[in-house]
């Protein structure tokens, strides 16, 4: 009775499984819609490392934080056209970044791991191979403010903008202006870093590098940003030199505008002949960056409006460390 009793069961199960109607399969990937004329459209694809494989990464567009992406996943961000900084970060630190301005109609697609300091834009072929083994993304509740903004503006280089060269000569101070010189030493010798000032972007800093400046007597304010900012106060004479070391926080990443005393002038000797000195480029310009250079020096000038208050801190330069 047992065996007839089975084999009953397997019948009627048979029997379900092979006149059940027919059920459409589930789709397995979402129809997504193409870019409108005034849009761009995003992929950010993230590859798969075992490193880091929990960790999920937020993605920003220029003011606001729009996404998040985890390993093996994809996010999909659809965006008004125009000049758009594109930034992948966690916990404050910015772990990559991308400019893409000015791409009405299109669609383009970032390829990202752990490990890489840069977004690499692939084409459509690539990206679908990649993207065959990769889950979308839900979307966000809601699009979030962007803290991590400055970091990028403040470091072009981060966006993949070459604004450098080779300095061509030697600034003097003279009877209207000052010289402030910006130096690095050789921390952190993977990155590059930047440095703003209230009427836009001052330059880009690799290891050993410094660049000068000549301003003319007065006060002037310069900022800095990686995982925080730092704002220098420069209250400069006419005829005189001054120095700033960009200093990097090994254990923090934090950076640190330091004005160099008169007391530390046989230390400073020893750090300059290790330095290359660059400038900005003067064919190294477009609207882009302009732009990017206002909303920079816009932030500057709210945080020198917030000093007043004491609800910024800012580290200063003066007499003391003239030369």
């Amino acid at each position: 009775m047992t065996h007839l009793r089975l084999n009953m069961l397997l019948l009627a199960t048979l029997a379900i499984i092979c006149f059940a109607p027919h059920q459409p399969l589930a789709k397995t990937s979402i129809e997504i819609a193409p870019p409108a004329a005034d849009e761009t459209l995003i992929y950010v694809i993230r590859e798969s490392r075992i490193l880091g494989k929990a960790n999920g990464y937020w993605i920003a567009l220029n003011d606001q934080t729009v996404a998040r992406v985890r390993n093996k996943k994809h996010a999909i961000i659809r965006a008004e056209a125009g000049i758009l900084s594109l930034s992948l970060a966690n916990s404050g630190y910015i772990f990559a970044a991308a400019a893409i301005d000015n791409r009405p109609g299109e669609t383009v697609y970032l390829r990202w791991r752990l490990g890489d300091t840069e977004l690499t834009e692939i084409d459509e072929a690539a990206a679908n191979k990649l993207l065959k083994k990769s889950k979308q993304m839900d979307p966000i509740d809601a699009p979030m403010p962007n803290d991590e903004e400055m970091a990028v503006l403040m470091n072009l280089s981060r966006l993949g903008f070459d604004l450098m060269q080779p300095a061509t000569e030697q600034l003097e101070p003279d009877d209207e202006h000052a010289i402030i010189t910006f130096f690095r030493r050789s921390e952190a010798d993977k990155f590059d870093f930047g440095i703003s000032g209230e009427h836009g972007y001052v330059g880009t800093l690799a290891a050993n590098e410094a660049v000068s400046i000549a301003v003319p007597a007065g006060s002037h304010y310069f900022m800095a940003a990686n995982l925080g900012t730092s704002l220098l106060k420069a209250q400069v004479e006419a005829g005189k030199r001054y120095y700033v070391w960009f200093d990097y926080g090994k254990m923090m990443g934090r950076v640190r505008l330091t004005p160099v005393t008169r007391e530390q002038s046989k230390d400073l000797d020893g750090w300059l002949d290790d330095v290359s000195h660059v400038q900005r480029d003067p064919s190294a310009t477009s609207e882009s960056i302009h732009r990017r250079e206002e909303i920079a020096s816009a932030y500057i000038r709210s945080a020198v409006e917030r000093t007043a208050t004491g609800e910024a801190d800012f580290h200063l330069l003066g007499s003391e460390h003239a030369f």
